[in-house]
């Protein structure tokens, strides 16, 4: 194809900030007094002597005793890590977080107030935008108002793009919480968590490995598949993958498809097959996006075609309609492409008709699927403003440090949570059960080696949300015909890419 080269300005720096640290010191006073008579002065000498010696002896015995109680603390601190040195002010009287959905929050609140009674009744959660991707343009909107914020929740297509403003994030230090905090937090997340100088400003709750999820019933009637194990043969990879929705399209009638959505399976596709960043030293190169891009664009449009993929659109009713429901639109698809967040209690696989009670509720199984993937993830940002400094150190410490408060959460919620040695427990444990799945499947034991293997090394730019999305429209496009071909599709994705970020060149 003809290279083409759009160039647009680069916009003003952002602005920068400082945060200031207060040390303080104690002094202790010390003083002492003796008095006595030349006519005592020899008849007390024996006992004077003798009460000095068992001052020393108390004295030494006492200091033995701090000395064993303050390595004893040390110990304590050591075995629990403690909240560090806060810089950000306490004035405020309530914890304000913001997020799109209070999915997730709802679960954490009783669990940080447990931890810390002291916040008890002092959490608020404050809905700003409907989605993820509204949120990002709300944010901006809430912040201007001079409205209350402490905390708020990024998704993983845009949290650098925040992370990367002082005017919207405050390091996490300035709350107590240091990067050595994170020794068993997946290396993807504090990566993630981190600016362009390499400052900690967010930190992330759950590591978000994705599989494919299936209908266990349909999968018996048309693939003769009773088990996950022989559904992991069956899509083991992408090639197996498109030959068994072949198989799966032909035996129902030409009504079933693979894949629930264009987006979802490259959401699988590129987390799994990915390996350099769109965008390097502010630009995007035409060999770097075709790298990027694979053999997507024309895998896409040869399955949607075929009738291997449904035409809905993700996060639409319908796209919920396909796998779970009884109606017009029942099993369109035999499964999702899910992240762990969308298996959560109140995730996505429980909406429609998938919850308790609904027609596919414990219908589903999980297997990894063709290729290791994540998809998204969550992170916990400080506003600049924020005025409970303790407060928010202690939510984001319950929340993505603490060993015990995070395997509750998960436990309790079915999230597959940020720390290593709780997951490793829970899986060895055996006893996590996912009421959505068939007999209770854990879906823990099957992103357990996914979420492992994650790795977003010089991958991730605070434009990705938007270059997704320009793409999954692109493609949609082209798919639906309105595109004429896939060197269209190419041009179309490029051109809308450049028109949406003005701060990188386009090549």
């Amino acid at each position: 194809m003809n290279k083409l080269t759009r160039t647009l300005a680069l916009l003003a720096a952002l602005a920068m900030t400082a945060t200031a640290f207060v040390g303080c010191g104690e002094d202790k006073d010390s003083s002492s007094t003796a008095a006595t008579t030349a006519a005592e002065e020899s008849s007390e000498k024996a006992t004077t002597a003798a009460e000095e010696s068992s001052e020393e002896a108390t004295t030494a015995a006492e200091e033995s005793s701090e000395e064993s109680s303050e390595e004893s603390s040390d110990s304590d601190a050591t075995a629990a890590t403690k909240l560090g040195a806060v810089s950000m002010p306490d004035t405020g009287d309530t914890l304000t977080v913001l997020c799109w959905t209070d999915t997730d929050l709802k679960a954490m609140f009783p669990i940080v107030e447990a931890a810390y009674p002291d916040m008890a009744g002092k959490i608020a959660y404050q809905n700003v935008g409907s989605n993820g991707t509204e949120a990002m343009e709300q944010y901006l909107t809430y912040f201007s108002s001079g409205s209350d914020v402490d905390l708020y929740v990024c998704d993983a297509d845009w949290v650098l793009s925040y992370e990367n403003n002082d005017e919207y994030s405050a390091p996490l230090e300035g709350v107590g919480i240091t990067e050595d905090m994170y020794s068993d937090a997946y290396g993807y997340t504090v990566a993630m968590g981190k600016d362009t100088k390499g400052v900690l400003k967010g930190a992330s709750w759950q590591a978000a490995a994705g599989g494919y999820c299936y209908r266990t019933d349909l999968a018996e009637q048309y693939l003769g598949v009773t088990s996950p194990k022989d559904m992991q043969a069956k899509v083991a990879d992408w090639d197996t993958f498109w030959a068994t929705a072949a198989e799966v399209y032909t035996a129902s009638g030409n009504k079933t498809a693979m894949a629930d959505t264009l987006a979802g399976v490259w959401r699988a596709y590129s987390a799994g097959n990915r390996t350099s960043a769109w965008v390097q030293n502010g630009t995007i190169t035409a060999d770097n996006a075709k790298a990027c891009l694979g053999d997507f664009i024309s895998m896409a449009k040869t399955n949607y075609d075929a009738g291997y993929i449904t035409t809905v659109d993700q996060w639409t009713d319908d796209w919920y309609a396909i796998g779970q429901s009884d109606g017009a639109m029942a099993n369109a698809t035999m499964g999702y492409f899910f992240p762990s967040w969308s298996l959560a209690a109140g995730g996505q696989l429980e909406s429609s008709e998938g919850g308790e009670g609904g027609s596919t509720y414990g219908l589903y199984a999980i297997t990894q699927g063709p290729t290791g993937w994540f998809w998204g993830g969550s992170w916990l940002c400080v506003h600049p403003n924020c005025d409970n400094g303790t407060f928010a150190g202690q939510f984001i410490k319950a929340m993505t440090v603490d060993d015990a408060t995070m395997k509750e959460y998960c436990e309790s919620h079915s999230d597959f949570v940020n720390n290593k040695s709780v997951m490793k427990e829970v899986v060895a444990d055996g006893s996590h059960t996912n009421p959505l799945f068939k007999d209770g499947q854990d879906q823990f034991s099957v992103l357990y080696d996914s979420a492992d293997a994650i790795t977003l090394d010089g991958i991730a730019t605070q434009y990705d949300g938007t270059i997704n999305t320009k793409l999954q429209d692109a493609v949609t496009a082209y798919c639906k015909g309105d595109l004429a071909d896939e060197e269209a599709c190419y041009n179309e994705f490029l051109d809308t890419v450049a028109a949406a970020i003005s701060d990188i060149t386009v090549e």
